[in-house]
């Protein structure tokens, strides 16, 4: 029997940030609960889909700690009822300022065991300019409550915002390792269409140039290293092992279904997706016509090419008899071009291949060496 992750996308904020290009918008408890109950109805049609064990669930969007309260219990033991559950890491995305004891009280009641906190730095005006609602002082009190229940804590730090320094980003990581947390990650601004953010660059708004933002990044990645975090995956960091179950599933191609608006899942080679308009979604739940957007079936060269890209951003790399096994290939007659391409960026002893860490930033060229 395969085991599977489950996402479930939660499309509501309080406000939405400068820079975030993702399906999510501000609305009341009564949108919130039409919302809800639609995506109940979709949960309960999920054996149609997959008819296996389920052993993660990441709640995401948006801003699920933002729902109204009894919620995320409703969704979890919707989930329940639909399948088989033996969850290892049950995951919310949460915002500090919509995480306080309350909320803490709430979804440890509702099972859930690994909180993600989206801080992305600790400097209020880069907070204020990036459209944060929150200030330091109130992320460092959400990081106290969730690590006092007990939660698993991942913190996220946002490099490249205007105006951040490295005594930002060394406030941050000292904070969260003297607190015991024992997850971050570490993501590069991007600027996506769309976005106030990327209207503001079209009009003359100069923000950290690409250099300046690896930098930014390499400071951190040594700063974390020397409060004992290990590198698992590029833009993600952890001590005593404690990694994203549910993303692994991502980076290491298993399947994950996904349940929500503009959610994106993948069965096998089949991968399938939800619209991104909410009011069309609730609609179309409710009146029985709800239909996946479906992308192609992968061919087996489309996903060995993806197996490797994502296995290639991973510190562990790709283990050479998995991928034989797995797509049926002589991987050193396969990859002999790319092996002979990327040899002084690479470590490869026949057993398994990793990008060298000093070369992780660029790995995306290295990656195409074998694509």
């Amino acid at each position: 029997m395969s085991t599977a992750g489950i996402y479930v996308h939660i499309p509501f904020c309080r406000s939405k940030c400068r820079y975030c290009d993702f399906v999510s918008v501000c609305s009341d408890e009564d949108k919130q609960k039409s919302y809800v109950s639609a995506l109940i109805k979709e949960i309960n049609t999920g054996r149609k889909i997959f008819d296996g064990e389920a052993d993660t669930l990441y709640i995401g969007g948006g801003t699920p700690s933002c729902l109204y309260k009894g919620a995320v219990k409703e969704i979890a033991e919707a989930l329940a009822d639909t399948f088989d559950l033996r969850l290892k890491e049950f995951t919310t995305e949460c915002n500090p300022d919509s995480f306080d004891e309350e909320k803490a009280e709430e979804l440890k009641a509702a099972g859930v065991t690994r909180i993600s906190l989206g801080v992305q730095s600790f400097d209020d005006d880069v907070l204020k300019w990036a459209g944060r609602r929150h200030d330091r002082k109130t992320a460092e009190r959400a990081v106290k409550i969730a690590v006092r229940y007990g939660f698993d804590v991942s913190a996220d730090l946002m490099l490249g915002l205007k105006g951040q320094t490295e005594q930002d980003i060394e406030n941050f990581i000292s904070f969260m390792s003297d607190e015991g947390v024992e997850h971050n990650s570490a993501y590069m601004l991007k600027v996506e269409e769309g976005t106030p953010l990327a209207n503001d660059v079209k009009n003359g708004l100069v923000i950290p140039s690409e250099d300046e933002c690896v930098r930014l990044y390499e400071f951190a990645y040594s700063r974390l290293l020397k409060v004992g975090f290990s590198r698992y995956e590029t833009s993600n960091f952890c001590k005593n092992a404690k990694v994203c179950l549910h993303n692994m599933k991502y980076w290491t191609m298993q399947d994950y279904l996904a349940f929500g608006v503009a959610a994106h899942g993948k069965t096998g080679r089949y991968r399938y997706y939800n619209a991104s308009d909410i009011d069309k979604y609730i609609r179309e739940i409710n009146s029985g016509t709800h239909r996946y957007l479906t992308e192609e079936e992968m061919s087996e060269d489309d996903e060995l090419g993806e197996y490797i890209m994502l296995g290639l951003r991973l510190e562990q790399g790709i283990n050479v008899k998995e991928t034989e096994k797995k797509f049926n290939i002589d991987f050193n007659k396969r990859f002999e071009q790319g092996l002979k391409s990327a040899a002084n960026y690479i470590d490869f002893d026949g057993k398994t291949l990793k990008i060298k860490p000093c070369y992780a930033l660029v790995a995306n060229s290295i990656i195409n060496m074998f694509l």
